[in-house]
């Protein structure tokens, strides 16, 4: 599978989460083996991009506990990464 196909699908997976069609949980677990399936990426990167989606998971859990989360934050910062990970494959 081609890192542009993986890449398309982890943006998918924002709107598909966005409809509510599949949990915080589920959409964390997608976006971990996307990242990892992602190849040629540098190390910095990669580890950048996991620290991102901690994030998110992060502050989903502030946010089910009622607590102050930046969770809109976490996810724009990550599609923005991941939009210019498309970019730099050539879409």
């Amino acid at each position: 599978m081609s890192n542009l196909t993986v890449l398309r699908r982890l943006e998918e997976s924002f709107r598909t989460h966005e409809s509510g069609a599949i949990s915080l949980a589920h959409f964390v677990r997608i976006l971990r083996s996307g990242i990892e399936a992602v190849e040629d990426v540098p190390y910095r990167t990669r580890v950048e991009l996991r620290a991102q989606v901690l994030k998110i998971e992060i502050e989903g859990y502030y946010e089910e506990e009622g607590f102050e989360s930046k969770l809109v934050q976490a996810k724009k910062a990550l599609a923005s990464r991941i939009n210019s990970l498309m970019v730099s494959c050539g879409t």
